[in-house]
């Protein structure tokens, strides 16, 4: 495996992970959570480019400060949603456009997946209905159907247009939250899912009981759930397998 930062030509920096081997499978854009590209992202990448695809996580933070890093406590989330404020969806759909050709110069099948992880589902939902994505796994997309924040101003991504644009590019979704989630309450998991049915969107949306908000995450003992997250993570590689040529 080979794992840099590459920078495109326009746009923030890009953490891009590739098998050695042979050529990436697909590429899969990794979505950071809020508190960026950190150590736990980019292992997510090499996980990812161990299952033999490019793994591309845009420093979607970076025009602002480059390769930020934030800590899992209340002044990096602060940090975090300030930076966020300085986020479009024209940036987000740009990077992820970004992620998506460093995966073609390597050499990879045309399949085009994003997976996000909290801040990150939001982004692969947004991404996907600006552009064509093959799947998505969502795992505890924040703000996806609400909004609350100002990127999902005046539109979240799962607003009615928004589950209609995934239908058009016909992108499959997979969800993945924690009953316990006081980002993604329950009531809320269940709104989503009607507008994806709502909306023809393909799909397939997990609820894992006694599991909080970040439970894949390990660099955050409180509130990973080592089961969950292992369960977790072989839907996301089976969501995944179908971008194989």
């Amino acid at each position: 495996m080979s794992a840099r930062w590459a920078q495109p030509a326009d746009g923030p920096e890009i953490y891009l992970a590739a098998p050695t081997d042979q050529p990436p499978a697909a590429t899969v854009v990794v979505g950071m959570e809020l508190f960026g590209v950190t150590a736990w992202v980019r292992g997510i990448c090499h996980r990812l480019a161990a299952a033999g695809f490019a793994a591309a996580a845009p420093d979607f933070f970076g025009r602002v400060r480059p390769r930020a890093e934030l800590g899992y406590h209340d002044r990096g989330r602060e940090e975090g949603f300030h930076l966020l404020g300085s986020l479009t969806p024209e940036q987000v759909a740009a990077d992820t456009a970004n992620a998506l050709t460093l995966g073609t110069g390597l050499g990879a099948g045309p399949g085009r997946g994003f997976a996000g992880f909290s801040l990150g589902g939001h982004l692969a939902l947004l991404a996907g209905t600006l552009l064509p994505l093959d799947v998505i796994t969502a795992c505890y997309p924040g703000w996806a159907i609400d909004g609350g924040i100002a990127l999902a101003d005046p539109e979240p991504p799962l607003s009615p247009a928004g589950a209609a644009a995934l239908a058009s590019h016909g992108t499959t979704v997979l969800g993945l939250v924690g009953e316990q989630d006081h980002v993604v309450p329950p009531e809320q998991w269940e709104r989503i899912g009607r507008r994806l049915t709502t909306a023809g969107v393909r799909h397939e949306l997990v609820s894992y009981p006694d599991t909080p908000h970040g439970f894949l995450c390990e660099d955050r003992p409180a509130t990973y759930r080592p089961h969950a997250a292992d369960d977790a993570w072989s839907r996301i590689l089976k969501a995944l397998e179908p971008l194989r040529p």
